[in-house]
C-alpha cells in the first residue's frame, strides 16, 4: 500500500486509554451506534433525571407517609400540587378495634376538610359470592370500608387515581381497588369511588375512622407526568 514499506502495520483495536477524555463527544454518536445489546440489563445503574417509558409517561414520587402506631388519623400533606393534575396511591391500612370503618379526607395546608361534600360508593364481593355496598352521600368524608378485622397482617391493601386534587376547575374525583377482610372473617373485594362534590384545591389526604384508632398505616403516592 503507498506510503509504507514493507509489511502493512497490523490493524489493532482502540481502548478506552487511547482516547482523551472528551475526544468523542456525543453528538458526535450516531443515534443507533449503541443498542439495547450493550447493556447488560442484570447490572445496575444510576440516572439523575426521570427516567419514561417509550409512550411518554411516568410515576412521579410525591409523599409517603408508614405508621405502625395506634392513632385518630394518618395525614399526607404536600403530596399535591400544580405540578401534576392526576396521582396513583397505594396503601396499606388496619384498624385498632374489629368492626370499624375506614374513611379518607382530603387536606388543604395542613387542615383537613370535614365539610359534607364526599359522595362515595364502593361495592364489594365476599369470597363465598355474596355482594354489598358501602355508601356515603353529602357525608364528611369517603367511607371506604366497614366492618373490618382489627389485626395488622390482614388489613386492606390496594390502590387509588385520585383526579384533579390541586386543581380548583374540577371537582376531585378518586377511583380505587382494594381488599381487606371482615371482621366476621370473610374476604372482600372492594372497587368503587368517591367525589368531593367542589372544585376545592387539596395537597394532602387523610386515612381516619368512624371511632376509636387506626393501627397501621403505609401510604405511597406519585404523581402521574402527562
Amino acid at each position: 500500500m503507498a506510503g509504507y514499506i514493507g509489511n502493512f502495520p497490523t490493524a489493532l483495536p482502540i481502548t478506552t486509554s487511547d482516547l482523551a477524555d472528551g475526544l468523542v463527544t456525543t453528538a458526535k454518536i450516531a443515534n443507533d451506534a449503541v443498542d439495547a445489546t450493550k447493556f447488560d440489563e442484570t447490572d445496575n445503574y444510576t440516572f439523575t433525571g426521570t427516567v419514561e417509558g417509550a409512550g411518554g409517561g411516568a410515576l412521579i414520587k410525591t409523599g409517603s407517609l408508614t405508621s405502625t402506631s395506634d392513632l385518630g388519623s394518618y395525614s399526607l400533606d404536600s403530596c399535591f400540587s400544580a405540578t401534576y393534575l392526576n396521582y396513583f396511591v397505594t396503601f396499606k391500612y388496619a384498624i385498632a378495634t374489629d368492626g370499624n370503618q375506614c374513611h379518607l379526607k382530603f387536606r388543604t395546608g395542613g387542615s383537613t376538610n370535614s365539610n359534607s361534600n364526599y359522595q362515595s360508593y364502593i361495592r364489594y364481593s365476599y369470597h363465598t359470592g355474596s355482594v354489598a355496598e358501602t355508601t356515603n352521600n353529602n357525608g364528611n368524608s369517603g367511607v371506604l370500608a366497614q366492618d373490618l378485622e382489627a389485626t395488622d397482617s390482614q388489613g386492606m391493601q390496594g390502590f387509588m387515581y385520585i383526579f384533579s386534587p390541586f386543581s380548583t376547575s374540577y371537582y376531585t374525583q378518586v377511583t380505587t381497588h382494594f381488599n381487606s377482610k371482615h371482621n366476621g372473617g370473610a374476604k372482600q373485594f372492594h372497587r368503587g369511588g368517591i367525589t368531593f362534590d367542589d372544585t376545592t384545591s387539596f395537597d394532602g389526604f387523610q386515612f381516619t375512622q368512624n371511632t376509636g384508632n387506626g393501627s397501621l398505616v403505609d401510604l405511597q403516592c406519585w404523581g402521574i407526568k402527562e
